[in-house]
């Protein structure tokens, strides 16, 4: 992997960075624990330079219609597994809040999905593809 790829990614990811599109290769949002950052790291093994968003209802997404459309990708899976590593993380923390509960993960679905129809974007389901699949899609796309 190229160091400064790794650096790209990681000083882009987890929506430190927001408003330097033209930069990246690709744009992958989501919600929190559906795989937004492995993904990342993993498309950095072929020099795509990736920036990731997470999705939260409470936190407006700036400037959504300065996304470009073609670069962007959006994330899901199911309740339960990001129920389960979200679990994984509370409990790693040592805390207990609404964070892993069903019907908060099932609400930030519905904005994700929300975002998505708004930017048109494809949808990806982790659940369904690995993330080694998910990247040849994303490489496909972008032309990589």
């Amino acid at each position: 992997m190229n160091l400064d790829i790794f650096n790209f990614n990681f000083q882009y990811d987890d929506g430190k960075v927001l408003n330097d599109y033209d930069s990246c290769d690709c744009i992958i949002l989501g919600p929190s624990r559906v795989g937004k950052t492995p993904l990342c790291f993993y498309l950095g093994y072929f020099n795509i330079k990736a920036m990731n968003i997470p999705l939260v209802p409470e936190i407006a997404l700036k400037d959504i219609d300065m996304l470009p459309r073609k670069k962007c990708f959006g994330l899901i899976r199911s309740v339960e597994a990001i129920s389960n590593f979200r679990i994984s993380r509370e409990e790693f923390l040592g805390l207990k809040t609404n964070y892993s509960s069903e019907k908060r993960i099932f609400e930030e679905l519905e904005y994700a999905r929300e975002i998505y129809g708004l930017i048109r974007c494809p949808i990806i389901n982790l659940d369904e593809v690995s993330i080694e699949e998910a990247s040849e899609l994303i490489k496909k796309r972008i032309n990589f």
